[in-house]
């Protein structure tokens, strides 16, 4: 009897990193930490979120240290995660612990300069949630250093990992739709909070970066702030795809969609990545054929999957599913500066690389 040509073991043993890494997080707080308290009761956000116990729960790596300058929540990270070597001083965590791979998780203002002093510490990668940093010039920096030091940088957009739309980019990919042409975002959320997320995966499935940009704010007086405000405009790339985001304060909250539309069909994710639709045209009639997008084989959570690939670059020697130049992409889409120019058409790269957020 001949055996079965793929072995579900093998499968899955061929998804893990080859070697074992010592891991970190430099941010003891909420997305380092706890955010998986706001989950409970939430059955459609696979667990966990947080980056530690992701990294516990990856192959490919052992989570051996934290670092926080807050005594407070130090304790708590060891209480939570068992784990004893805690710093209030990264730079210490890192030459005692001998550390390879960072989940740096601080708030934005302090993380393009943490992240130059990681890269300049020889870690072999940093895995930094969103957003990116504050300015423009600090993204260039984070990317420039982490280049020199042959550093991977890994945005913690970890959607772009989540295995529903690995399955979507792969249907996409096998024409199951014909060629991408446009993609929808309907959110009302803040441009660089959860539009990060957003922005991260659009890069991901236009596989081509932005070209340029009109955006449209909810009031001018919210465009002339640097604060992190909801939007919406129209993104081309260069590859002539184009994405419609639409984000205003007042849409329903959580109300998160988005749409993949090919030449033929489209695919659809509803409500915040709980539901997912393929749309293709029935094969003798042509009407429009509502089928659910098949779902993973083997389901995790999207953070664990992120951090296992961000292993899976080190041994690449190359980010491609989350590097830090989409992350500086989604901050510099200029939807802000096309409102604050009249809503005019603006090409990217930006020129004024201080331009901030908040």
């Amino acid at each position: 009897m001949a055996e079965p040509k793929d072995k579900a073991f093998q499968t899955v043993r061929d998804t893990a990193p080859k070697n074992t890494y010592r891991g970190a997080v430099v941010g003891c707080g909420r997305m380092g930490s706890t955010i998986d308290d706001e989950h409970i009761g939430m059955p459609h956000y696979p667990w966990p979120w947080a980056h530690a116990p992701a990294m516990i729960e990856a192959r490919g790596i052992d989570l051996v240290a934290a670092a926080d300058d807050d005594p407070d929540k130090l304790a708590d990270f060891k209480q939570r995660w068992d784990v004893s070597a805690l710093y209030t001083d990264y730079r210490e965590m890192i030459e005692k612990e001998q550390i390879d791979v960072v989940c740096l998780t601080t708030r934005p203002e302090p993380r393009a300069e943490i992240t130059v002093g990681l890269a300049e510490l020889g870690v072999k990668a940093i895995f930094a949630t969103k957003p990116m940093c504050r300015t423009l010039a600090e993204a260039d920096t984070m990317i420039d250093v982490c280049a020199k030091n042959n550093v991977i940088l890994s945005m913690a957009c970890h959607l772009n990992w989540y295995s529903y739309y690995t399955n979507a980019r792969r249907l996409i990919a096998d024409g199951t739709i014909g060629p991408l042409k446009s993609m929808i975002c309907h959110s009302s959320s803040n441009l660089s909070n959860i539009q990060s997320h957003t922005l991260a995966l659009l890069r991901l499935f236009a596989d081509a970066p932005a070209q340029w940009v009109v955006g449209l704010i909810d009031t001018d007086k919210q465009a002339q702030s640097n604060a992190d405000i909801p939007g919406s405009g129209i993104i081309v790339y260069e590859n002539g795809i184009r994405t419609i985001l639409n984000s205003r304060s007042e849409t329903m909250p959580f109300a998160w969609s988005l749409e993949f539309i090919g030449e033929t069909g489209r695919i659809i994710s509803r409500n915040a990545h709980a539901q997912f639709e393929i749309w293709t045209p029935h094969p003798e009639t042509g009407a429009p054929t509502q089928t659910h997008l098949p779902g993973p084989w083997h389901p995790r959570s999207s953070m664990v999957d992120a951090i296992e690939g961000v292993c899976r670059s080190i041994e690449q020697g190359r980010e491609d599913i989350c590097p830090g130049e989409f992350g500086r992409e989604a901050l510099e889409i200029g939807i802000r500066e096309s409102h604050r120019r009249g809503n005019i058409r603006i090409d990217l790269p930006l020129e004024d690389r201080n331009l901030r957020m908040g």
